[in-house]
């Protein structure tokens, strides 16, 4: 990839912007390097180490998107990446990597059309929650006043995949949900492992009730917790206020043990004391059916 397949695509992409009558200052902007850099290929002999059809097309989409207003870098970036995944998969990355590791030829190595093609759970799976909690953190911030369910310590989101083991196979939103004129908003993608304390909390609920796969947590204020019970939510309400995860959970344990059912919308509300508020946390089946019952229960106050 750094040795060959990137430096081909820039020195031909190089070649492909000038010969459509850009300038070498023009061709450093809207590639992002050094007009030294531009020089450089420009200068060096045309070797083609690469194949030929698809990166010639996708040099042509690139000089495309470097012409065009309405593409951004990270447009760029995902054509490149495309074109590199579709390579490692069965065609000529995946050959000549064999070629050079005579051991990856005699097994026929499928390492890269395994991880990429969707067949490893572990990557499957993080692919999968990552794009659940993008969606869900869309559908918060679109819901009108989320300021209303707003604890002082702010809310966040988390989700896993049934796998989950630790708090780093745990995502959640970077410096959690702020509020706006009484929208949501989220200043960060969502990563794994930022959210420590709520997904430790998740993954206990996960072992709790099987089905749980993401967790909310909102202000505890009466009224919310409420309203959450209207829209279905079977709260368990701890006796005495707890901020560690650990002494929630236990106390919580013993609650789970007494319950007959286990619930379709199970909730856990922690009660108030001296410096401590109230927090309720929602638990759900997956980010985005949690994010939609959140503002269900909004709709309720």
């Amino acid at each position: 990839m750094q040795r060959e397949f990137l430096p081909s695509v820039r020195a031909q992409l190089a070649r492909e912007l000038s010969q459509r009558g850009l300038s070498q200052s023009e061709i450093a902007r809207g590639m992002s390097i050094t007009q030294a850099a531009v020089s450089k290929y420009l200068s060096q002999p045309e070797i083609r180490s690469t194949p030929i059809d698809e990166v010639s097309s996708l040099v042509r989409e690139l000089a495309e998107m470097v012409l065009s207003s309405e593409s951004s870098a990270a447009d760029m970036i995902k054509a490149i990446c495309s074109t590199c995944m579709l390579l490692r998969i069965g065609s000529h990355i995946c050959e000549s990597h064999k070629e050079r590791f005579n051991e990856l030829k005699e097994t026929d190595c499928q390492i890269c059309a395994e991880l990429l093609g969707g067949t490893e759970p572990r990557f499957s799976g993080r692919a999968r929650v990552i794009g659940e909690m993008a969606a869900a953190v869309r559908v918060i911030e679109h819901a009108s006043g989320f300021d209303r369910i707003m604890p002082q310590v702010r809310a966040n989101i988390v989700a896993c995949d049934g796998i989950a083991k630790s708090i780093d196979d745990v995502a959640g939103v970077p410096g959690r949900i702020t509020t706006v004129e009484g929208r949501a908003r989220v200043l960060s993608g969502p990563r794994f492992g930022t959210s420590a304390h709520t997904a430790k909390l998740l993954l206990w609920a996960k072992r709790s009730w099987p089905r749980v796969r993401a967790c909310l947590c909102v202000s505890g204020n009466e009224n919310v917790v409420q309203a959450a019970e209207s829209k279905g939510f079977k709260v368990l309400r701890l006796k005495s206020p707890a901020v560690d995860s650990k002494r929630i959970s236990s106390a919580a344990t013993r609650l789970v043990k007494a319950q007959k059912r286990v619930p379709r919308l199970p909730a856990l509300h922690v009660p108030g004391g001296v410096g401590v508020e109230p927090i309720l946390y929602l638990f759900g089946k997956d980010a985005i059916s949690l994010a939609n019952h959140c503002v269900d229960l909004i709709e309720a106050l």
